[in-house]
């Protein structure tokens, strides 16, 4: 295996004294408290790879010949996995074992204990002021300052992408980060839909359900993916504030006949600690999906509030 140096880091998986590989399956072990699986790429020309399996910290990749071809002998490179930094510290990925395939479909598993590491003594950041596509946004500066303390960041293209739709995972991610909770593990976490919450993202959500922040839908799934409502993120935000609500408060918005049940305490709650605002002529849009500008943008309110 080899390790690139760099924003991403690259480890490449190779084998010698091969005969007839016409299909592999690649096992790797990751840190996955300091490293974000990014994507993993077949180096032989041709065949049919198959997406990466991610379960936690492991990861299983598979790719194979099609048709009556011979298998590859002698010196092979399998594939690449690229990961990208998110914590400082020794991080190491180790490759487990790999299965072979020959072109009469006998398989044989080649055990291994090959390991590298790498010292993340700096994360690459983004500075704010290069964003070249806030510069006339109605959140600018509150984009500034959620980067500098640290709770959300760009792209690696220098964009933030304000009016692009957050995620349940990444608002939940933005709002553990805000309150300085450092997520520990996701062994808790039992939702349906587990394998779809990226690896990087279950810590956070596994935080935010202890701490009853989230909550999973009537089907036990998490839904992680979809586009997080406005009024999903008021609820959110009135939970980690630890607020007090009133069951029998109505909305005073003039959309309020919109709201879900559920969510029309936690609403009025949020307009009248002056947490949200609407988006004219006193509607709330309640389920209209909330912005990264938006998401930003609350969660500074809260942290507003919560020092007052």
């Amino acid at each position: 295996m080899k390790q690139d140096s760099g924003s991403e880091i690259t480890v490449t998986v190779k084998g010698e004294n091969l005969k007839d590989v016409y299909a592999y399956e690649v096992n790797l072990e990751f840190d996955n408290k300091r490293l974000i699986f990014k994507k993993a790429k077949a180096e032989q020309e041709g065949g049919f790879s198959i997406s990466p399996i991610i379960k936690e910290n492991k990861i299983q990749y598979a790719h194979t010949k099609l048709g009556k071809v011979p298998g590859d002998d002698g010196k092979i490179t399998f594939c690449t996995f690229t990961f990208e930094p998110i914590d400082a510290g020794e991080a190491q990925i180790a490759l487990k074992d790999v299965k072979l395939v020959n072109s009469q479909l006998a398989s044989s598993v080649l055990s291994n204990s090959a390991k590298v590491s790498t010292l993340i003594d700096k994360l690459p950041t983004i500075k704010e002021t290069n964003f070249k596509d806030i510069r006339n946004h109605w959140a600018k500066e509150a984009i500034f300052a959620a980067v500098k303390q640290g709770f959300v960041d760009g792209y690696s293209d220098q964009t933030f992408r304000p009016d692009e739709d957050v995620s349940r995972s990444e608002f939940v991610a933005m709002l553990i980060r805000a309150l300085h909770i450092q997520p520990t593990d996701s062994s808790g976490l039992a939702f349906a839909d587990l394998n779809s919450i990226p690896v990087w993202s279950r810590p956070f959500v596994s935080e935010a359900v202890k701490l009853g922040i989230v909550n999973g839908y009537a089907d036990n799934s998490f839904r992680s993916g979809n586009s997080i409502s406005r009024a999903e993120l008021a609820v959110m935000i009135v939970k980690a504030l630890g607020m007090k609500v009133d069951l029998n408060n109505p909305s005073t918005f003039a959309d309020a006949g919109d709201l879900p049940d559920w969510a029309v305490p936690y609403v009025s709650a949020a307009a009248k600690a002056r947490l949200i605002q609407g988006r004219g002529d006193n509607l709330f849009a309640p389920n209209d999906r909330a912005t990264r500008a938006e998401a930003v943008n609350l969660i500074l309110s809260m942290l507003k509030h919560k020092g007052a």
